[in-house]
């Protein structure tokens, strides 16, 4: 398996409900037109056994962005509603 080699654009740094969320988005250096997001904390809703990790690859930066910021929106909603902290990626 090829290493894959990002670019990263833009990082948040988050603090939803004492957890410190890091999110970047990157963009592949072979594919330019290409974005993909990373978050180091998912969700779980309390109705759901397993942690949200959302499908993260897109063609366009706002979009990228715009799921992004969605996400994490809907992250501290589901805090607020009892959900809980799983891990995500290790960055």
């Amino acid at each position: 398996m090829s290493a894959i080699i990002y670019s990263i654009l833009k990082e948040f740094y988050v603090e939803i409900h004492g957890h410190s969320v890091k999110a970047r988005i990157m963009s592949p250096i072979n594919h330019p037109d290409t974005f993909v997001f990373q978050t180091s904390l998912f969700y779980k809703s309390n109705a759901e056994a397993d942690a949200y990790e959302p499908a993260s690859m897109f063609n366009s930066y706002a979009n990228a962005e715009r799921h992004l910021l969605q996400y994490l929106e809907t992250f501290q909603n589901a805090l607020d509603l009892g959900g809980e902290v799983s891990s995500g990626t290790a960055f």
